[in-house]
């Protein structure tokens, strides 16, 4: 398997991918500087950055689209670089089994990161001031991990699918959402959302997610929140403070009315506004079981 060197073999990255001696299983290392997006189209390319901050990519976008790196081939590698300035998303990925890794992702028109495919994973990344989202994920069985989302426009995390797992993520100072829950089935474990605009973790209407040992604090709304229609998930041992701006709005926990079979235990709540936990519809619908918290409504909620 070669390896090939971007200027010194190619002058761009896309040249070096479309290749005829370039195959499935190459590696393509690209030295610091400043370099056009590309489409990756060859399967188990190796691209490599020298780190972030250090090789750049920028300037002209995918041939495929108007976003920096466009991935249309499994098993992907990418590594070290930033991706900066494009009208459409830092990054897309259309395709399974990639990876992800040391990728900074800011200044984009569109998302940072968008996870159009499956079982792609991504660690040690980072996105900020994004017009839209941190990262998004429009697919199942995608895994998260170690990542950071600041400052973007939308949500800092968005996950619109099944089967996702976010492990020890950090979402904070984005407009909207810290974590924006739109499927089922998801995993978010030892996860921080921290000044964010709106609610530090939502689940919008979705069933059987788990939330456990989380962080959510100083929020503008709800530390979290489950909202109507939303079924059997569970929030467990997850740290809750300072969230809700006044008395119209927030809550530490807020359960709105029409959820059932949900589970909120363990958790430990403090200094929210205008409760710690908030229950709109009958407490009986759900399960609470051995909060540690300061007030709630109705009363008894706490332990």
């Amino acid at each position: 398997m070669a390896i090939h060197v971007v200027p010194t073999d190619f002058l761009t990255v896309q040249a070096a991918i479309d290749d005829a001696l370039t195959n499935a299983g190459d590696s393509i290392q690209i030295l610091a500087g400043t370099f056009d997006g590309f489409n990756v189209t060859k399967e188990r390319l190796k691209i490599f950055g020298c780190g972030i901050g250090k090789t750049i990519i920028a300037g002209n976008p995918s041939p495929a689209s108007d976003d920096g790196i466009t991935v249309n081939a499994n098993q992907t590698i990418l590594k070290g670089v930033t991706i900066q300035g494009f009208a459409g998303d830092g990054i897309q990925i259309n395709t399974l089994n990639n990876v992800l890794k040391d990728i900074e992702v800011k200044f984009n028109g569109d998302d940072g990161i968008d996870v159009e495919g499956e079982n792609n994973l991504v660690i040690d990344c980072s996105t900020s001031t994004n017009t839209f989202d941190g990262y998004e994920l429009d697919a199942d069985h995608n895994c998260v991990i170690n990542c950071r989302s600041f400052n973007n426009g939308d949500n800092g995390i968005d996950i619109d699918n099944e089967n996702n797992k976010l492990i020890n993520c950090i979402s904070t100072e984005n407009d909207d959402d810290g974590f924006d829950i739109d499927g089922d089935f998801n995993i978010l474990f030892s996860n921080a959302s921290l000044k964010n605009g709106d609610v530090g973790f939502e689940i919008q209407s979705q069933s059987n997610n788990t939330l456990i040992n989380n962080r959510s604090c100083n929020n503008v709304e709800s530390g979290i929140i489950i909202t109507s229609n939303s079924q059997q998930n569970i929030l467990d041992s997850n740290i809750i403070r300072n969230n809700g701006i006044d008395d119209t709005g927030g809550s530490g926990i807020l359960i709105e009315d029409d959820t059932l079979d949900n589970v909120i235990r363990f958790n430990k709540l403090k200094l929210n506004v205008p409760y710690d936990i908030q229950v709109e519809g009958g407490v009986a619908n759900n399960i609470y079981d051995g909060n540690k918290c300061e007030d709630s409504f109705p009363d008894n909620l706490c332990t």
